[in-house]
């Protein structure tokens, strides 16, 4: 992505804790794979998009992300449809891992120097995708979009977990074939507590 300087602290940036109302609250659980009281949807949401070993903020993604010729057309945007702009972003990502997983070879008695790069792309793009919907959490927590702002938004977009599913497995299934270390999947439902499977590496 492009080097730029992107003021995205809310007054300056114009941006504002959304109230936008719409998509049924209980919808955005099953989205997520499990039915959640309706009252407890948006934090349930954000927590499952939170990656507990990031340490991704709404502004750093934000400034990644959007060009610089387009700050004013993003800052014309509802906080809603910022959240699905970087939704959007982050299912590319999981699309783009999906596709190079799905070409690696799992009849190798060892790994191939391509190979060995085509997971390592694989597990930028997927920590990307993490560290976009991690900065959803947080845009939350810090008041940037409030419990219908981020249900709508969820809902109107669309989001699905079944990418997410499909990349998980292509991961294991390779990592496992040529012994790659990764660290499962950040969101708190597919969290784990053991440090050795930790992937670690530079996100963008």
């Amino acid at each position: 992505m492009s080097d730029y300087e992107l003021d995205a602290t809310g007054e300056e940036s114009g941006e504002e804790p959304a109230t936008d109302a719409g998509g049924s609250a209980a919808g955005a659980g099953e989205r997520l794979g499990i039915e959640v009281p309706e009252d407890h949807v948006a934090a349930f949401v954000a927590e499952a998009f939170e990656d507990p070993e990031s340490d991704a903020t709404w502004e750093s993604v934000v400034d990644e992300f959007v060009p610089g010729d387009a700050r004013d057309n993003w800052r014309d945007l509802s906080m809603r449809d910022r959240v699905a702009e970087v939704l959007s972003a982050a299912d590319d990502y999981d699309a783009r891992a999906v596709d190079l997983l799905d070409e690696v070879p799992l009849d190798r008695e060892e790994p191939t120097d391509a190979i060995e790069a085509t997971f390592e792309e694989a597990m930028r793009l997927r920590r990307n995708a993490d560290t976009f919907r991690s900065a959803i959490a947080d845009a939350h927590a810090a008041g940037r979009i409030d419990d219908d702002g981020l249900v709508a938004a969820v809902e109107g977009y669309g989001f699905e977990t079944d990418v997410i599913a499909e990349r998980e497995d292509l991961v294991e299934a390779v990592a496992e074939r040529y012994g790659f270390g990764f660290r499962p999947y950040g969101g708190t439902l597919m969290d784990t507590d053991d440090p050795e499977n930790r992937e670690t590496g530079e996100v963008w």
